[in-house]
């Protein structure tokens, strides 16, 4: 992984200092308002730690953590069905959601939201019409390889390229917008995270079948075939991606929007005429990196200015995930970290080892290495050095580590000075186009350096109403 990861980067790299991920002076972009102040500490808003608490009498982990003057913000990260009825379509009830914003809001701070897809679609969104929405599905096999005790889940995903599926997403996110600014919250939000694509986190990525895994998980042996069974092509996908990012921004046109990537084997490998690709292992790699590599590279064309990349697994630099580094400088996004769970609800992130075996930080120090590490993931010296804008961090390290988490803190934001992105340099133009017909093709050739320039929103803006022909006949559950 290190290797292929090296050779990504050596393909997309730009010069990043020249580049500076960095805060900057504002850009105007296209948002009707000034956007908002991303930067800081966000602790990490989970059903889990919003009802549970250290120890039994104590205000629950998220009460405690966002407390703390060291954190700024709460990333509330629900399940699409922790908010949608489980029976009446296109139904919701903000509860949870409510509860964490006016958390953050009683403190005078602001909220992120990510509302994971994936297997956590609720039922009616597959339900045929009329009783439901009719969005076209297929079932697939995945793992959390590393994860200790990881075994195989079956999840029944919609087809990211699927018109009622798109449809279903969009009204969500109006939705929620709609409901922001009834309560009067609007304007302490900062970030949407970009979902629509996931699996059982709200990381961009789709059931693969990387040889990595395949010896210890041979349930994965279908994964690509199911794939070939629903229509999978490239072109499919980045049309349902440009969609979704539409939708995005349509409800929130004056926020940011970050996306948390899977740099190794994230996607099925494909070739663009649709082959399968099964070996060797850096072939499989490859074919996924690509993917990666043109969506960012579509979500850095449509949404100028207010894209942030990130990886939600910052552990240490022998560990760092360079690939989300090159992919945001080469698509002049920001940058940013979420730490990562290795140890779990009850002790956050470790400082070393592996999921499996993960080193546990040993005190302040260790923690605030930790934290460096993505704040300046390249080192901190030179005249522009590449900066993260945030990080997220898990309420047990927040309330363990108070003092690094501070430091952190008053380094992401030490004054009044908003953040903006930069402006990438001028590349060729892309090697691929997607459009409208959703059946478009990415050629095959080299990783793209930097996205061209392009509308914030394609003049073909694609619409959200679903077909008045029936929808396709769902694959039956296995």
């Amino acid at each position: 992984m290190r290797t292929f990861q090296r050779l990504l980067t050596g393909l997309l790299a730009i010069g990043l200092l020249a580049i500076g991920l960095m805060h900057a002076t504002a850009l105007p972009g296209s948002a009707a308002t000034p956007l908002p102040d991303i930067r800081g500490i966000y602790v990490i808003g989970q059903k889990f730690y919003l009802e549970n608490s250290p120890m039994p009498g104590q205000q629950t982990w998220l009460q405690q953590a966002i407390a703390s003057p060291a954190v700024d913000g709460i990333l509330i990260d629900l399940d699409w069905t922790d908010v949608a009825s489980p029976t009446a379509t296109k139904t919701y009830s903000w509860t949870l959601l409510d509860s964490m914003a006016q958390l953050a809001i009683a403190q005078g701070k602001k909220f992120e939201i990510a509302i994971i897809t994936g297997g956590t679609t609720p039922s009616w969104v597959f339900t045929p019409q009329p009783q439901g929405l009719g969005a076209a599905f297929s079932n697939f096999e995945y793992v959390q390889a590393d994860k200790p005790g990881a075994t195989c889940i079956n999840e029944q995903l919609a087809l990211p390229w699927d018109s009622n599926y798109i449809a279903a997403l969009a009204d969500l996110l109006q939705q929620l917008s709609a409901h922001l600014k009834a309560q009067g919250w609007y304007s302490s939000m900062t970030m949407l995270r970009l979902t629509g694509i996931n699996t059982l986190t709200d990381e961009l990525r789709l059931p693969a079948q990387p040889p990595s895994a395949m010896a210890q998980f041979p349930c994965l042996n279908g994964n690509l075939q199911a794939w070939i069974s629903a229509g999978y092509t490239q072109g499919k996908l980045a049309t349902g991606w440009q969609q979704m990012l539409t939708a995005s921004l349509r409800a929130f046109p004056d926020k940011f929007f970050n996306v948390a990537l899977i740099t190794d084997n994230g996607f099925p490998a494909f070739m663009p005429d649709g082959t399968p690709v099964l070996s060797p292992p850096a072939a499989v790699q490859q074919a996924s990196a690509v993917v990666v590599s043109n969506l960012m590279q579509l979500a850095g064309q449509q949404l100028r200015g207010q894209l942030v990349l990130q990886s939600n697994g910052l552990v240490n630099l022998a560990q760092l995930d360079t690939t989300t580094i090159s992919l945001a400088a080469a698509n002049g996004t920001l940058l940013a970290w979420q730490t990562n769970e290795w140890e779990l609800q009850g002790g956050g992130a470790a400082c070393g080892g592996s999921r499996a075996s993960p080193v546990t930080c040993q005190g302040e120090g260790e923690f605030s290495t930790l934290l460096m590490t993505g704040i300046y993931p390249q080192g901190s010296s030179g005249t522009n050095p590449v900066m993260a804008q945030y990080l997220e961090l898990l309420p047990p390290n927040v309330i363990a580590f108070p003092n690094a988490v501070l430091q952190a803190h008053n380094i992401l934001l030490p004054g009044p000075t908003p953040v903006t992105a930069p402006t990438p340099t001028p590349a060729p133009k892309a090697t691929f186009e997607p459009t409208s017909s959703m059946t478009p093709e990415l050629t095959s050739g080299p990783t793209p350096t930097t996205a061209p320039k392009s509308e914030r929103l394609p003049s073909n803006t694609p619409t959200f109403e679903p077909p008045s022909t029936p929808a396709p006949k769902p694959i039956p559950k296995s």
